[in-house]
């Protein structure tokens, strides 16, 4: 097929998914964003901190701080926070923000979202995970709460950027699934519906963060082509995971392409021990599937030159980054020698599963099978739904030999973090070392800021010389933008909707 017919076709595609919707007014101005899906558990803001869920909610409600682009932790609805003792935090709040609803914000709801969170409730909502530390949280005043926890943690005002308050009488009154449907935080954005490929927010008049648009439509239109055709036809403002082959296409149309870093590490996940008979056993095969890929090329090439090539599972930007470790080097020669040393010198076959997201991810993913396929390991690469492959990594169903996924940090940017997804802090581990499990509990407990760092540098050092991953580069993320969209900004995973505007 020609690049003319494949234009075509998905210009034809993207055209009948952007069915109009009924006008509330001839000037309003909706920002429409195009994206390969929705959140599972739609407006719950205690589901997932991930993509394209943190999209979508982060427009919803709003944490206590937010991390800037620096990875310092920055006011947001709470002004100031100090630590009474090692179990206890106060956090002093903004005194000028309503709910979506008209009731006030204030040290109550704060209150209600911790000890929600730390009380019994769905396991589905990932938030839990993120803060089993929490023993609750009790009022001082109208603007002051303690959030307390059940160890140190001393990273607690960065994990205070993702608990988001909901407020506390709609959630009670609803229950998650009415919630979920009809949710209220203190966002700029407030649901209006949910369709199948799409859902419809409008602005909120009683925002503190107000819009300068109308409101905001995420459109699902699963293949990245087909969202920057659509925004070529003026269908779509913004298209994520736009891959660079089609810059050219936008900037040339008078759009532009914006690229973000969303704290994270795209690796090949290797799945060994606890009883699984498999080469991956064995050390020097691990190391060698590391040497074998040609990671830099896979950042030029796949990703404009703007990836950073991963040497531990942090981003640069998180705390704990240990800047004294290297990546592995591109030396086929010698993982085919360690290969020989583990006997296998033939190679092998192993299968690798994928859900084939982000940024020319399934590029990506075949240029590594090609690499790894030099050195004689066949790649049987099997891919899933997005969906419904994050829902057999949450309950430990994925039996492939390798699977992609993200060392992630975002949007907290504290490097321990992916500890509780990527090792035996996970119910149903994909990856567990009792020899590094006291270190990490030990970081992540640790009030002294040079030995927390030190511990965290251990930590990273483990996971890259244990080679659990093929390590490959810092996940950064191309949107393509219409010509008619400005103060677009995304900040690991926050979008700042309030400083969007349409000319």
């Amino acid at each position: 097929m020609t690049r003319l017919s494949r234009r075509s076709f998905v210009g034809a595609l993207a055209s009948s998914a952007m069915t109009p919707l009924p006008s509330h007014g001839a000037q309003e101005k909706i920002l429409k964003i195009g994206l390969g899906g929705l959140p599972t558990q739609k407006g719950n803001a205690f589901s997932n901190i991930q993509s394209p869920s943190i999209l979508v909610t982060g427009g919803i409600f709003d944490g206590l701080t937010r991390v800037n682009m620096s990875g310092a932790v920055e006011p947001w609805l709470a002004t100031h926070w100090e630590a009474l003792d090692d179990l206890t935090w106060r956090f002093t709040l903004r005194d000028d923000v309503v709910f979506s609803n008209g009731r006030p914000f204030n040290a109550a709801a704060v209150a209600h979202t911790a000890n929600y969170l730390s009380g019994p409730g769905p396991q589905m909502e990932g938030l839990r995970r993120d803060f089993r530390f929490l023993s609750g949280a009790k009022v001082v005043d109208a603007r002051t709460v303690d959030i307390m926890t059940k160890v140190p943690v001393p990273m607690l005002p960065r994990y205070a950027s993702v608990l988001l308050i909901v407020e506390p009488d709609a959630w009670q009154s609803m229950g998650i699934e009415q919630f979920s449907l009809t949710p209220v935080g203190t966002g700029p954005f407030v649901i209006e519906r949910w369709e199948a490929a799409r859902a419809i927010a409008r602005a909120s008049s009683s925002s503190w963060r107000p819009m300068q648009v109308d409101g905001v439509e995420f459109i699902v239109l699963p293949d990245p082509s087909s969202r920057v055709q659509a925004v070529l036809s003026g269908g779509l403002d913004a298209a994520y995971q736009t891959a660079p082959e089609d810059f050219d296409l936008l900037r040339n149309a008078g759009g532009d392409v914006t690229s973000v870093k969303d704290g994270s590490i795209f690796s090949i996940m290797l799945q060994y021990g606890q009883g699984r008979d498999t080469p991956l056993n064995d050390i020097r095969v691990r190391h060698a599937l590391n040497y074998a890929v040609d990671k830099q090329t896979i950042a030029d090439v796949l990703l404009d030159g703007l990836a950073a090539v991963a040497s531990q599972p942090a981003v640069q930007e998180a705390y704990g980054f240990d800047p004294t470790l290297a990546p592995y080097a591109y030396d086929p020669a010698r993982a085919r020698q360690l290969l020989s040393e583990a006997g296998y010198a033939d190679g092998f076959t192993m299968t690798l599963e994928t859900s084939g997201g982000g940024t020319n991810g399934r590029s990506i993913v075949q240029r590594v099978a090609d690499d790894l396929n030099r050195i004689g390991i066949q790649v049987d690469v099997q891919q899933k739904p997005v969906m419904s492959f994050l829902m057999d990594f949450v309950r430990g169903r994925i039996d492939a030999d390798s699977f992609t996924l993200q060392w992630g940090s975002y949007p907290i940017l504290d490097s321990i973090q992916m500890t509780n997804i990527n090792s035996c802090r996970k119910s149903e581990p994909w990856y567990c070392d009792e020899e590094i499990q006291p270190t990490i509990e030990a970081a992540w407990m640790e009030t002294d800021p040079d030995v927390a760092l030190a511990l965290r540098h251990e930590v990273m050092r483990h996971y890259r010389d244990d080679a659990a991953s093929i390590l490959l580069h810092e996940n950064v993320g191309f949107i393509g933008l219409a010509p008619r969209v400005q103060g677009f900004e995304q900040t690991f995973g926050y979008v700042s909707y309030e400083t969007v505007r349409l000319d």
